[in-house]
């Protein structure tokens, strides 16, 4: 089986979204299958191409069996609204004719956001009369109108529009939980055209390790209680409570908090961590790949959050990383949301409303000294991951889903002029 995936981000690209995209087409390819992926320059979080890559019309390359393309895109450092929304719409664009050199497949998966990536792949599904698959790692627009980024109201019409349109269209839709499932159903898809199939972590990978290790000496965390947020500085990333908590800690000098990423509130947050100085906060940028379980492991609790207006369209992937590492979860997440159930099914640690930064505070110092409750927890979430969200079972029900879909007779050149 040929199988095309569009995605903006791949290896080697260092970010939770990259990497699962990653994992998925190389074990697809392990499997015997085909794969092409369809993508951009490599430049995330930076906005800056990586070395060894330039932003050319068009390259090509194979990465652990799978063929990459690469197509240009308009890619800048600017996190404002319309130059990330350039370089969306210009990735969207050149991923046609990216997909077109890779020939015809036998089905297309295209990955949401970027919403409009959707055109191309309906597009070439209906010159090549083949499936396509919808995947929605991120409810658009819901997301952005949430935080705030979308708040033009023909702009939200727009992205509103082209949502129906794609769901309508496409010949199913994968989701990564059973919220966001709930949230297209409301949108008018029928329950037949809906998969779940979870975000994951590797358990091969991210594992338990000593929590005294060299991450800790290399960064001054040795004696330290370690409360750790790894991943995107995001609008939906609550980390205010943070900035509050460790204000309110402040006397606590041996609790430490380390946040660690990118994105588009990391320059607010320093300049908000200066002005409040706040000496128990250390910042620091992504860390390279060979280093995450590492870095994990270093951290007496994992940090997971999520604002209010993101519950229903948002489940930070991180989540199972730190499941994978045997560290207890501290969720601050609205309690009816994917992560604060998660939490609770896997009995992996603490659920904490936003904008309750007292609790949050009372939640962390009573933690200390509780060794054999965290240990307890780290490893339930650890089962429960190994369970329900590992690498092998999600690629499993991934290639399951592929595989029907190209097998049922609906798909013949009659029925697919039908459904297009």
């Amino acid at each position: 089986m040929h199988i095309l995936f569009m995605a903006q981000c791949y290896a080697p690209e260092n970010v939770s979204a990259a990497i699962l995209i990653t994992e998925l087409a190389t074990d697809l390819a392990k499997r015997g299958h085909q794969v092409t992926m369809i993508t951009g320059a490599p430049n995330y979080p930076y906005g800056r191409v990586f070395d060894g890559y330039r932003n050319r019309l068009y390259q090509s390359e194979m990465l652990e069996d799978v063929h990459v393309i690469r197509t240009w895109s308009y890619i800048s450092p600017s996190k404002k609204f319309w130059s990330r929304l350039l370089h969306y719409g210009t990735y969207s664009a050149t991923a046609f004719y990216g997909a077109l050199a890779a020939g015809r497949p036998d089905v297309i998966v295209s990955y949401s956001p970027p919403l409009p990536l959707g055109f191309s792949a309906w597009l070439l599904s209906r010159i090549w009369r083949v499936p396509w698959v919808l995947q929605i790692e991120d409810l658009y627009p819901d997301a952005a109108i949430a935080a705030g980024v979308m708040r033009n109201k023909k702009v939200i019409g727009f992205f509103l529009w082209m949502e129906r349109f794609l769901y309508q269209r496409s010949h199913l839709i994968s989701v990564i939980s059973d919220s966001f499932r709930q949230s297209v159903l409301t949108k008018g898809v029928p329950a037949s055209k809906m998969h779940v199939i979870p975000s994951w972590a590797d358990p091969d990978q991210v594992r338990p390790l000593p929590r005294d290790n060299a991450f800790r000496h290399r960064h001054g965390l040795d004696g330290k209680y370690v409360v750790m947020y790894a991943g995107n500085i995001g609008l939906t990333s609550c980390l205010e409570d943070i900035l509050l908590t460790a204000e309110i800690l402040r006397e606590r000098t041996e609790i430490q908090f380390v946040i660690v990423g990118e994105g588009v509130k990391k320059t607010a947050l320093e300049a908000e961590i200066r002005t409040r100085q706040l000496p128990n906060i250390a910042l620091l940028p992504y860390q390279p790949r060979e280093f995450f379980p590492e870095m994990l492991a270093a951290a007496d609790i994992l940090l997971v959050t999520l604002n209010d207006g993101a519950a229903l369209s948002s489940v930070p992937s991180k989540i199972f990383n730190g499941m994978a590492s045997a560290r207890p979860i501290l969720a601050v997440a609205p309690l009816g949301s994917e992560l604060a159930n998660i939490v609770k099914e896997a009995r992996c640690g603490w659920r904490i409303p936003p904008g309750s930064p007292m609790e949050l505070a009372i939640t962390i110092t009573h933690s200390i000294g509780q060794e054999p409750k965290l240990i307890q927890m780290g490893q339930n979430g650890r089962v429960h991951l190994e369970k329900y969200f590992s690498r092998n079972a999600c690629v499993d029900a991934y290639e399951k889903m592929l595989v029907g879909l190209c097998n049922r007779s609906r798909w013949n050149s009659v029925d697919m002029r039908k459904a297009l």
